[in-house]
């Protein structure tokens, strides 16, 4: 029982940070009352906790808000049957961490240079007493260099086939290497070449099975973009949770 209500409490508080900080940040680049997406509306704090519609323009919050609630309940009930070397609160704050950065690139395509920074603070600290100061330096340093290196790489590809050098278009946006980088630090060396690894095989399946979609139903764009700050934050997820590196 005591895990049951711990996963509650603590999961719609985490649904409700992740939430926030994804609706607010990407408009605001500061901490301020929830808002409307639709007209900008103040919004009280019980009706955002409860997802109802604005008061001013009687539009529907977004379907990804009750997903995000249900998602913070099945991970803090996760990480408390299956606990994980960093300890339940550390564990919990990761968490949230990557749904924000997840969400704000799924929704905005963009790694927000302002969390990235207070992520890498934490993540740097978490990195040092996990498995100490080299690793996590090291960590961080190589998952910069590759992720740089596949950015350019993404950007001489697409010069040779003339595409747009628009942010939609583009193979990696530089957030992506900055995330990657921090995600090093957490990480560490060698672990973070296992989560690149991870997040190129579920970028790719997504990929095709998209590809397979759009010619069924005949809008295949050769130009189409995905954003890929979900998939580093996958292979992270995966080793921290699953494989518990």
């Amino acid at each position: 029982m005591e895990i049951i209500l711990k996963s509650l409490l603590f999961g719609l508080f985490a649904g409700f940070i992740i939430n926030y900080l994804a609706d607010s940040l990407p408009h605001q680049r500061r901490l301020v009352a929830p808002l409307c997406n639709h007209c900008g509306k103040g919004l009280s704090l019980l009706d955002y906790l409860t997802l109802q519609q604005c008061s001013n323009c009687k539009s529907r919050r977004q379907v990804r808000s009750a997903f995000v609630f249900a998602i913070g309940i099945l991970a803090t009930y996760w990480i408390q049957v299956y606990p994980v070397r960093m300890g339940f609160w550390l564990s919990w704050l990761v968490f949230v961490l990557f749904g924000v950065i997840a969400i704000i690139d799924i929704e905005y395509r963009v790694v927000l240079f302002e969390i990235v920074i207070s992520c890498g603070s934490v993540f740097l600290v978490i990195g040092v007493v996990r498995h100490g100061v080299l690793s996590t330096l090291l960590g961080g340093l190589i998952g910069f260099l590759v992720m740089w290196g596949l950015y350019w790489f993404g950007k001489v590809v697409i010069k040779l086939r003339n595409k747009a050098s628009s942010f939609e278009e583009e193979a990696l946006g530089f957030g992506d290497v900055n995330l990657f980088a921090i995600l090093g630090l957490l990480l560490g060396f060698p672990v973070i070449l296992a989560a690149l690894w991870i997040a190129i095989f579920s970028a790719g399946v997504f990929s095709l099975l998209l590809v397979m979609r759009m010619l069924l139903i005949k809008q295949y764009r050769s130009n189409m973009a995905i954003p890929y700050a979900p998939f580093l934050i996958f292979g992270a997820f995966v080793l921290l949770y699953l494989v518990r590196a």
